[in-house]
């Protein structure tokens, strides 16, 4: 339904306004005993998306006042409503010369929430329960109330007053909060729309700011800040940062602001019917080779690819666009040591703590390029240990459908290509027996050495400052806006930074005769070279049910 309501007047002033001669046309009557009449705004039809009131030709007429001093306090054009597009959310523009266009709070209960125009922006979002009282001119002197006449904002959790609108401890409300779309064991993400421009958003909510928590916070807003810096190096193909919150002097939160996308590439593959997975994959795999590129040239190895962080929408051309995102375990390479990421799609260096460079991702953008082709692979790759992923995964690379890009797979991390030599190996410009040189530790063909150094620069003294903000900046560490430098021995997988992996497809395939889901304990993949099939009988029932 489209948005409507009814301005209805507080005041005398505002009873007057109502009753002009000049408001007939809006004119709305709210009680037939009393004959008291509110304005009516009506959003039905789509050639009138917004409603202007002033003392001058608008549509809603607002006679002039004058203070004891002379002063205007109703401009020509003073305020507007105006339907976003996109979301269907209404928003209060202030076009006052003096702006005193505002919401304000009754002096009962069950109003629900009031959210001031913030900083510069001259909008704000008006729904059902958001920015119910309005006033206009010097001392509020027309005074209305917004009386709902349809839902007001859409697909939200509940319908019903109060919506979740930011932390309940924040000073400034920036968002109203929807459902969650993601999680993970420091932050939640969630979609939110933007009180300022109506617009839809993803919220980051980092929550428990201490320990590990702490540092996987700091480090992804770091990292991010270093990407986004300015729009010169922002990449298409890296999630960006809108904006930031939190962090004030008795704060334990914080949030990042990040563009919505459609989704992620692990519901995206799970969850298509006849979804094409070889093109699926091709795009997939240059679009984040492209992403790593540019993380390898700001000194910055993700630590994490995989199908949950790998989020999508559509292109002007209604093609997949793909987007690397969460950078909670990403690191400096010269100073990552610990075990992080999540097991099928882990390098083997890391797994068994060695050092570790770009080339880590490399490894993780193969097993994810494999995860999305590769059903029999995807559907069982999380009931295998790390080794023998490892050994399947050097298998699988030598199949004819994998011979542009075997090299990345190598055990050997100075034997995979970079992300700009694989690329041009996809290109035919290059093959992918050329100058070793090329693949060694951390070298990217192209990069720039100086620019490497000069962004990491800068990239501390964003992440300082944001540390700060948000009380995360610790002075006896400055290392730590980049990360732990800590090489102390994992000993348990479930400290927050390792994460186990499941399928959404387990309870989806058959993997014994009496077709019960579970594990193949079992199941050893060949060793690299062989040319035989995976021997174990289930996987072998699990490939003919495919």
């Amino acid at each position: 339904m489209p948005p409507k309501f009814v301005l209805a007047p507080l005041n005398t002033a505002a009873r007057k306004a109502t009753e002009h001669f000049r408001n007939k046309y809006y004119q709305y009557q709210l009680d037939s005993h009393n004959n008291t009449f509110g304005l009516w705004i009506d959003f039905s039809d789509p050639a009138k998306q917004s409603f202007t009131l002033g003392r001058a030709d608008t549509d809603i007429f607002l006679p002039e006042l004058r203070s004891a001093k002379g002063a205007s306090q109703i401009s020509d054009l003073h305020a507007s409503f105006q339907v976003v597009a996109d979301t269907g959310a209404v928003l209060l523009f202030d076009h006052s010369d003096l702006g005193t266009t505002e919401p304000f709070s009754g002096t009962t209960t069950g109003h629900g929430f009031t959210i001031k125009f913030r900083n510069n922006t001259k909008s704000v979002l008006v729904a059902r329960g958001i920015n119910s009282r309005i006033a206009f001119g010097r001392d509020k002197w027309y005074q209305f109330e917004i009386q709902w006449r349809s839902d007001g904002l859409y697909d939200f959790p509940s319908k019903d007053e109060p919506y979740t609108v930011g932390p309940r401890n924040s000073r400034a409300k920036k968002y109203v909060q929807g459902e969650k779309v993601g999680g993970g064991a420091y932050g939640n993400v969630w979609w939110a729309m933007d009180v300022t421009d109506g617009k839809l958003m993803a919220v980051k909510k980092f929550h428990s700011l201490s320990g590990k928590n702490l540092e996987f916070a700091t480090r992804e807003v770091a990292n991010l800040f270093k990407i986004n810096k300015d729009t010169s190096i922002q990449h298409e193909h890296i999630l960006q940062i809108i904006d930031s919150a939190g962090g004030g002097e008795n704060d334990n939160w914080g949030e990042i602001f990040m563009p919505l996308k459609l989704g992620n590439l692990k519901t995206l593959a799970e969850k298509t019917p006849g979804i094409d997975e070889q093109s699926l994959g091709e795009t997939v795999l240059r679009q984040m080779l492209l992403a790593l590129q540019c993380i390898s040239k700001h000194d910055i190895v993700h630590r994490d690819i995989k199908p949950e962080n790998i989020l999508w929408e559509y292109d002007a051309d209604n093609s997949y666009h793909f987007c690397l995102g969460d950078f909670g375990l990403s690191n400096d390479p010269k100073i990552a040591k610990t075990v992080a990421g999540t097991e099928p799609f882990m390098a083997p260096e890391v797994f068994h703590r060695q050092t570790q460079t770009t080339k880590v991702d490399i490894w993780s953008l193969f097993a994810t390029v494999v995860w999305v082709r590769n059903a029999q692979f995807r559907a069982s790759c999380s009931q295998l240990g790390a080794p023998q992923i490892h050994a399947w995964l050097v298998h699988i690379a030598t199949s004819p459908e994998y011979a542009s890009i075997h090299t990345m797979a190598q055990m050997n991390p100075k034997k995979r290509p970079s992300a700009t030599r694989q690329l041009a190996i996809l290109d035919g410009t290059v093959d992918d027996y050329g100058d070793p040189a090329a693949t060694c530790y951390g070298a990217d063909v192209g990069a720039d050495p100086g620019l490497a150094a000069d962004e990491g620069h800068v990239g501390e003294e964003l992440g300082t400052q944001f540390a700060r903000a948000m009380r995360l900046h610790d002075s006896s560490n400055p290392g730590m806006s980049y990360g732990s430098g800590s090489s102390d021995m994992v000993t348990s997988p479930e400290i927050p930074y390792y994460e186990p992996y499941t399928s959404g497809l387990m309870d989806n395939y058959p993997w014994g005769e009496s077709g019960e889901a579970g594990p193949s304990k079992d199941y050893v993949p060949p060793p690299a070279g062989d040319s035989n099939a995976p021997r174990d009988q289930r996987v072998r029932i699990l490939q003919d049910s495919i």
